[in-house]
């Protein structure tokens, strides 16, 4: 992440947002200020770094929006006074950081610098996350059953006799749960359940250990 990329700014406050971006013009860096998402949309750009004020409607979209256009974007959200747990919730949705604003061009850019070498790991493991994530959300329950139950390791048989169904019934599932994760080999759609499983325990107060999935 170069500390002088383009700052792409969404804030719906029109004052807070003219605000922000004054002090980015002021401090030589180009931005691109939009009013929400949905400008956002029309006109996404493919580099930059998105400063998005904290907004519970915008943070539960931004994700899926990059997810579509194909274009991982590092993001990072700020407030006025944000409390310390907003900050936890919003780091484990995935936004690389959260800023309390306002603050100087010194300090801005020396956490730029900070979040640079976790970048491209971090933004392409929320990519895999948040993509596999859909890809089980679209499996039925039986499916996830199944998914989740060969990525601990079970067999057909040992998933058949804890659901108290067919093994023949289990692997029709899987072959229905295979389809539909797009994938030819089981280890394809175990990777699928952990990435998946990922995103799903870091909201989690417990282990991050992504073996300890949940159907």
């Amino acid at each position: 992440m170069n500390p002088s990329a383009g700052i792409v700014l969404v804030d719906s406050d029109p004052l807070r947002r003219n605000s922000v971006a004054r002090f980015f013009y002021d401090n030589g860096r180009h931005v691109e200020p939009y009013e929400d998402l949905k400008e956002l949309r029309a006109f996404w750009p493919e580099v930059g770094l998105v400063f998005l004020h904290d907004d519970e409607e915008a943070l539960g979209s931004i994700f899926d929006l990059m997810l579509d256009r194909g274009c991982w974007l590092p993001v990072i959200v700020y407030a006025i006074d944000p409390r310390p747990s907003r900050i936890v919730d919003v780091i484990q949705m995935g936004a690389m950081d959260y800023l309390k604003w306002p603050m100087t061009d010194e300090d801005l850019s020396a956490r730029l610098a900070l979040l640079s070498a976790r970048r491209t790991s971090f933004a392409e493991l929320r990519r895999k996350a948040t993509r596999s994530q859909k890809l089980v959300g679209a499996l039925s329950g039986r499916e996830r059953e199944v998914l989740f139950g060969l990525a601990r390791g079970a067999t057909n048989k040992s998933i058949a006799r804890d659901l108290q169904i067919s093994p023949r019934t289990i692997e029709i599932h899987r072959s229905n749960m295979m389809c539909k994760l797009r994938v030819n080999h089981l280890g394809e759609a175990i990777t699928i359940a952990l990435y998946s499983g990922f995103a799903s325990s870091a909201s989690d107060e417990g282990s991050l250990d992504p073996f300890l999935l949940q159907p």
